[in-house]
């Protein structure tokens, strides 16, 4: 949490996106589309997150001198909410965080969704979503914003359920974007470090490191078809329906058992 002094009083405030509730998320994403849009731009998102975190009922541009002044210096403390990068051309690109392993919109005008960390969703749906998204980079290259968005709303569909099935209407376009975001940060931390289960750091990237030495290419995230089937044969889980239909952390786990018992195995050999 970040601190700021103005007008004689000390407020406290967020500092990442990992502290916000889920009215605060929800702004911070409205920002940011208006921001991706062209609508606003980065200096004026910083003001009007600032001024909505701080309680005000207008920009804080709008309050008097001093009060500007004062908390014009203090912007810097907003700083956990965005990364900064320089294009080719020098031009200070800054890009909104939306990463985070938590489920900000859980809920959601009716709609229900997975927990924190994708937790609750299948493995069939965790397998979908994968492709789903290999999909919409290959839209977003050939600038297709009508697959795109078809994409988006199915990706939603995995995740998420309305309170009535049989009236389900289209889903809310903030709802989408959030689900896509979410499902990447979550996929993102599986692939880049250690994930935290039950207190033990499990690393999954030696599911997916490729193996010279290998002819298989289950490791190099594709084939989950074939890993499926694999998974099925085992009998663990039951038939490929039922391995489908389990919690996607299970059959990961199980799957780093038997990779890192193969590699083991491997190294004892050698």
């Amino acid at each position: 949490m970040e601190k700021f002094t103005y007008n004689s009083k000390t407020a406290e405030v967020p500092s990442c996106l990992d502290e916000v509730s889920s009215e605060q998320y929800r702004q911070f994403l409205i920002l940011s589309v208006l921001m991706n849009r062209g609508t606003i731009s980065p200096g004026q998102f910083r003001v009007k997150w600032l001024s909505f975190l701080l309680g005000m009922k207008a920009d804080y541009t709008m309050y008097r001198r001093e009060i500007i002044r004062e908390l014009d210096g203090q912007l810097e403390k907003l700083d956990g909410f965005f990364s900064y990068t320089t294009s080719k051309e020098g031009e200070r690109i800054v890009t909104p965080i939306l990463k985070t392993g938590r489920n900000l919109m859980q809920d959601f005008g009716g709609w229900h969704g997975v927990g924190d960390m994708l937790n609750g969703l299948t493995f069939g749906n965790f397998c979908d979503c994968l492709d789903l998204l290999q999909q919409s980079k290959q839209a977003a290259a050939e600038k297709d914003d009508s697959a795109i968005n078809e994409i988006f709303q199915d990706i939603t569909l995995k995740l998420y359920r309305y309170k009535d099935p049989e009236k389900t209407p289209a889903v809310p376009s903030l709802l989408a974007i959030h689900a896509v975001n979410f499902f990447s940060a979550v996929w993102e931390m599986v692939l880049s470090g250690p994930v935290y289960i039950g207190g033990e750091a499990i690393d999954f990237r030696i599911l997916f490191q490729k193996l010279a030495s290998e002819d298989r290419k289950a490791d190099d995230k594709t084939g989950w078809t074939g890993i499926v089937f694999e998974v099925a044969a085992s009998g663990v889980f039951g038939n490929k329906k039922e391995v489908d239909d389990t919690p996607f952390w299970d059959v990961l786990l199980y799957l780093y058992k038997c990779k890192f018992e193969y590699l083991h195995q491997k190294r004892n050999k050698k």
